[in-house]
């Protein structure tokens, strides 16, 4: 068991939601996500707005076009992530339908503001099976606000 961090980021919010973090199985392990931490930098708008985030699943990655990053490992004697881990997302995925895993959990922010969700303990966790192409995404949207969403991601494979 390993623990991961990545970087969560979108270079463009947009009114439309705009995926800055996605993470997925290839199949060989369970992956846990146990925290995520998130929020907005770069000039502010100048009317006060919110930022809605949104943590999805998805289980296609075939219209994805993002960027590749390599988790950091928490532990260095640990091995590198055997999940795949991509951020500022040009091309968006097909998220799974609503009742069906859409919105596993929506949050909605100021400009202004960061946010933090841990899971309590190990049965919290979102669970990313080991199956081949399955995972989730942390997108963002918002009326006004046009600058980047960064933060982290933080999960565990088994």
């Amino acid at each position: 068991m390993a623990n991961y961090e990545a970087p969560v980021l979108q270079g463009t919010v947009t009114t439309t939601y705009k995926t800055a973090a996605v993470l997925y199985s290839v199949g060989s392990r369970r992956v846990m996500v146990y925290e995520l931490e998130f929020g907005q930098t770069g000039s502010i708008s100048g009317t006060d707005c919110q930022c809605q985030w949104d943590l999805s699943r998805f289980s296609s990655t075939a219209v994805l076009t993002a960027s590749v990053v390599i988790p950091n490992l928490l532990d260095p004697a640990d091995g590198t992530a055997l999940s795949i881990y991509l951020n500022n997302a040009t091309a968006e995925l097909t998220y799974t339908t609503a009742g069906a895993g859409l919105a596993l959990k929506n949050w909605g922010i100021n400009q202004r503001g960061s946010y933090r969700w841990r899971a309590l303990d190990d049965g919290d966790n979102i669970i990313i099976p080991a199956l081949n192409l399955v995972g989730v995404g942390l997108r963002v949207a918002s009326s006004n606000f046009t600058s980047s969403a960064v933060g982290s991601l933080s999960f565990v494979e088994r």
